[in-house]
């Protein structure tokens, strides 16, 4: 009878990813905090804007442009529950709706798209029930998410050109001659095998290039092919995640080692804009100074006005943009990759994880950070998401932080350290809500 109760301990373990035994075997999960992109959306560029450099019509989207597809409502269902069956793998969470639900906080933008992708991750983490979403009014600046539009603290948008122009040795012909290949896919895609370019429209690379300072919520803009092609691509790119018709993705042109490719214009555009250190600061100092109140709060069990949630709350939930992922990766140095992606890809419903946890060893804190999404594929399929099949995982080293080890832990003094120095508190306003 022993033998047969251990096989079968045995057998629910071999079930368990690698990764989630080493866990339990080395250290507990005290808090964890989700930094996630909205699920899929329409595009944000209308069809007659879009119109300008393809040779046929966009297909039509069934949502205003920016909004989330009911498609995306789906797909984050689906992330929660997989978020719930982790947690309650490792102890987080309970499974039950009744414990769980005080355990966890939401907060997202003031969009359509955010605030309903944090309504359907709350459907799949806590099974009838409806958790308060904390968000500003709709079409309310939310300085915690466009930092850069309100603006907070006195930005220098020349700076953030110089920095972005170091980068690229002031040279902006480099970029469309470095990603030759991808422009060619590109222009296939838009233009069809010819390539020729109708009356009225206009070739990706033909646009005048120019990095200038930003508006809105950009500290910086690279106008030009690069800009462009990166808003096409997402759009490409959302087509197929959305689960259109093969005809209509791409106008049947666009496979999916094509739309791999063409994510390189996309993850670059985003990493000299949003991940070079100046704009990254000024645009995430705030934002990162509440994620690292919130884990103080945790580890020490004081309440703090700065953080987000309660000491009592277990898993924080912050629903944002791409623009915030990549924020966060360039202002403390993130690097992660996925199977069929580019470097640092923000994909719909993509998220950024950093965990507190407790070495049992020892009782030190530590910080575990990692880069979680569904495939394009799953996105697409809206396939079902298990410990047994789940979304794809890209842990992170953090650069003068993370140890040895599958998980590349940080001590948390150095993670505070790190954060203390990188972020710039002109940049910080003193409440998370």
């Amino acid at each position: 009878m022993i033998f047969r109760l251990w096989a079968a301990v045995l057998a629910v373990a071999a079930l368990l990813p690698a990764s989630t035994r080493a866990d339990e075997a080395d250290s507990e999960v005290k808090l964890v905090v989700i930094l996630t992109r909205h699920g899929v959306r329409s595009p944000i560029l209308t069809n007659d804007t879009l119109g300008k450099f393809a040779a046929q019509p966009w297909p039509q989207w069934s949502v205003p442009p920016g909004y989330l597809t009911p498609h995306g409502k789906q797909q984050m269902v689906l992330m929660g529950q997989y978020y719930r069956a982790l947690y309650t793998a490792q102890g987080l969470l309970s499974g039950k709706t009744a414990t769980d639900l005080p355990r966890i906080f939401f907060r997202a933008d003031s969009d359509q798209r955010t605030i309903e992708t944090a309504r359907d991750l709350a459907r799949g983490l806590v099974l009838d029930a409806q958790p308060e979403v904390h968000a500003c009014p709709p079409g309310e600046i939310d300085p915690l998410y466009r930092a850069a539009s309100l603006p907070v603290g006195r930005p220098d948008r020349a700076l953030a050109v110089a920095a972005v122009l170091g980068r690229i040795g002031s040279d902006l012909a480099v970029v469309p001659q470095a990603l030759k290949p991808a422009f060619a896919t590109l222009k296939r895609v838009l233009l069809g095998e010819s390539g020729t370019v109708p009356l009225g429209k206009i070739a990706v690379p033909d646009l005048p290039a120019a990095v200038q300072a930003g508006t809105s919520d950009h500290t910086v803009d690279f106008d030009g092919p690069l800009h462009t092609a990166a808003q096409i691509t997402d759009s490409l790119m959302l087509e197929y995640a959305e689960g259109m018709a093969p005809k209509d993705v791409g106008w049947g042109r666009l496979t999916p080692a094509d739309l791999t490719q063409l994510i390189e214009l996309h993850s670059l555009y985003f990493e000299l804009t949003q991940g070079t250190f100046y704009p990254a600061q000024v645009q995430g100092s705030n934002l990162a100074s509440h994620i690292l109140k919130t884990i103080d709060q945790a580890a020490s069990g004081r309440a703090d006005p700065g953080a987000f949630g309660s000491t009592e709350q277990k898993m924080i939930i912050l629903v944002g943009h791409d623009t915030n992922i990549i924020n966060l990766g360039g202002l403390l140095g993130l690097s992660w990759w996925l199977s069929g992606t580019q470097s640092n890809p923000v994909l719909p419903g993509g998220a950024l994880v950093f965990e507190l946890r407790q070495r049992r060893r020892d009782q030190q804190f530590t910080v575990r950070t990692y880069y979680v999404s569904q495939t394009l594929e799953q996105i697409r399929t809206l396939s079902s998401l298990t410990l047994q099949n789940p979304p794809a995982i890209a842990p992170i080293f953090i650069p003068g932080c993370s140890e040895a080890g599958p998980g590349f832990d940080a001590p948390l003094a150095r993670f505070e350290a790190l954060l203390r120095r990188v972020i710039d508190p002109d940049f910080v306003l003193p409440g998370s809500s």
